[in-house]
């Protein structure tokens, strides 16, 4: 089995993150060829390196030596000790990381032929400017400033979505507010197969809500695996079309194995009961969905979801508990109106008495909001959410208004609920729209303090 020591982690490779984190965007937008191993190591333990530090503006610079730490890259003599990789054992690894760097790209088709193959498209690079240095024997790399999406706006120019650029995805001022996913980059680089990498990173973006992974087998063989590629995603002579599905379920009963057999350095397993199901259309597959407890003993200074957590610091409060507690009180607050329409056919809420209210220190009922918020939901989503079913089950079907409680809001179904938060409001914005002639107008869905 295998034991990776978070611990040893910490003191071998201090200066270096242990964690790795980005934007859910990244991995929904950009991807890498199907490249081996060690360039997948090193490829995104540099993002886990250029978190929160680089924007762009000037480049960053890695040793080989630091690229070959980065990515686990070191080789065990019959002695025991244990030396990093160099030579030309290690410029061979610089070749592959070049191809992996360069083709780390956003695809936007906009138009195809008529044979399905690609006839408009845009192409945006992770990295603008890819410069290796054989004699000094380093890489400085530059984060591209390129505009992903432009800003959005309304028919009165208020703003609706700020512009997208590519260090976006991994900077952020309060990840809390971000959905983001993250993940221990000494376990991703332990994991022998490329194909398990691949599938702990898919489950570490919805560690905390197992139902989130599933997905269309097609977009999952090309995304996830990258066991296909079809005519339609061709983009140049050097690459080409292969179709390794008949591999599929060797490739996932190994990174089931691999991952399994994940343990901390107290002999925890890390990921617990991992399995993945098909759902079938007649005698074809669908969609594939993974199965397993949630955990969060990979991350560093993190072996649980309990409030208190075991930390360098032992007893030191977690920091959602407080936003734990808005989210419950929030909750509170729902139980205590009523919503009705008014004359406009609005949705307005109006006080009355007799309410339920939940303890907000009561660590059974803040665990569920807790187990989110530390997973990297943001806050707003979940009043998001806790007002839409408020709506749904107080206002359309007030028979199911006893369901308004933590354990179901915020349970087994959340990450269902959290899909149709923009389908609700969309499709019912007549009842939260105060004034159509108004410049400003507010949407109960962002929260209590929006008012008509």
């Amino acid at each position: 089995m295998q034991n990776f020591n978070l611990l040893d982690e910490l003191e071998d490779e201090e200066k270096f993150r242990n964690d790795i984190k980005y934007s859910r965007q990244l991995p929904e937008m950009f991807s890498t060829e199907d490249i081996n191993a060690a360039s997948e190591n090193i490829t995104f333990a540099i993002l886990g390196e250029l978190r929160d530090r680089y924007n762009g503006a000037e480049p960053v610079t890695f040793s080989y030596q630091e690229l070959a730490e980065l990515g686990g890259l070191w080789v065990t003599r019959k002695n025991g000790t244990k030396s990093l990789y160099n030579g030309k054992r290690l410029q061979k690894i610089m070749y592959d990381l070049n191809d992996a760097l360069k083709n780390f790209s956003y695809y936007q088709v906009r138009e195809t032929n008529e044979d399905g193959t690609p006839k408009s498209w845009k192409t945006i690079n992770i990295f603008s400017i890819i410069d290796f240095d054989g004699t000094k024997k380093e890489v400085k790399l530059t984060i591209s400033n390129a505009e992903i999406s432009p800003q959005q706006v309304d028919a009165k120019g208020n703003i609706i979505n700020k512009p997208l650029h590519v260090y976006d995805l991994i900077n952020s001022k309060d990840w809390r507010t971000v959905k983001h996913l993250q993940y221990s980059r000494g376990i991703n680089n332990s994991l022998p197969s490329k194909y398990s990498k691949r599938i702990y990173r898919f489950i570490s973006e919805f560690r905390g809500f197992p139902k989130g992974t599933k997905m269309r087998i097609d977009d999952f063989d090309k995304k996830i695996l990258k066991i296909l590629k079809t005519e339609e995603e061709v983009f140049s002579k050097n690459s080409e079309v292969f179709d390794l599905r008949k591999n599929r379920k060797k490739y996932l009963e190994t990174a089931v194995k691999e991952i399994s057999e994940l343990r901390t350095a107290e002999g925890e397993q890390i990921v617990k009961n991992l399995d993945y199901v098909y759902h079938m259309t007649g005698r074809r597959i669908q969609s594939i969905e993974f199965i397993f407890t949630p955990f969060s003993a990979d991350l560093t200074g993190n072996s649980g979801l309990a409030l208190t957590k075991r930390t360098s610091s032992p007893g030191k409060t977690s920091p959602f508990v407080e936003d734990a507690k808005r989210v419950l009180e929030y909750l509170n607050y729902l139980w205590s109106v009523d919503i009705e329409q008014n004359d406009t056919g609005m949705l307005v809420y109006v006080p009355h008495n007799g309410s339920i209210q939940f303890d907000t220190d009561d660590s059974k009922l803040l665990q569920p909001i807790h187990s989110l918020l530390e997973h990297g939901v943001p806050i707003e989503e979940l009043f998001q959410v806790a007002e839409m079913k408020a709506i749904e089950w107080k206002f359309m079907s007030p028979g199911m208004n006893i369901n308004l409680k933590p354990s179901v809001v915020f349970g087994l179904k959340y990450s269902e609920y959290r899909v149709f938060v923009e389908f609700f409001r969309n499709n019912n914005l007549s009842w939260f729209i105060c004034d159509l002639d108004q410049q400003d107008f507010e949407i109960p869905l962002d929260g209590p303090w929006n008012e008509c």
